[in-house]
């Protein structure tokens, strides 16, 4: 079985979210709104085709954010 994990995050997709929306203060399901728009917008085409928002462990990004953000309480 191959480790699908990526840079201690449960796949690239999950860290991509993290990595550009993870210290910006924004609510996981805005991000998430924000995102779905983004893909929808782009339209058919091999982006869109390009782009799986379910790959995105959005669990596994709410619970760090919360940790975080108690973290810093």
């Amino acid at each position: 079985m191959t480790n699908k994990t990526y840079n201690g995050w449960t796949n690239r997709e999950t860290w991509l979210v993290n990595l550009w929306y993870g210290d910006v203060g924004i609510d996981i399901d805005h991000v998430r709104e924000i995102l779905e728009e983004m893909v929808e917008n782009l339209g058919n085409g091999i982006l869109q085709d390009m782009l799986d928002l379910d790959c995105v462990n959005w669990n596994e990004l709410r619970e760090s954010w919360e940790d975080t953000d108690e973290e810093e309480e």
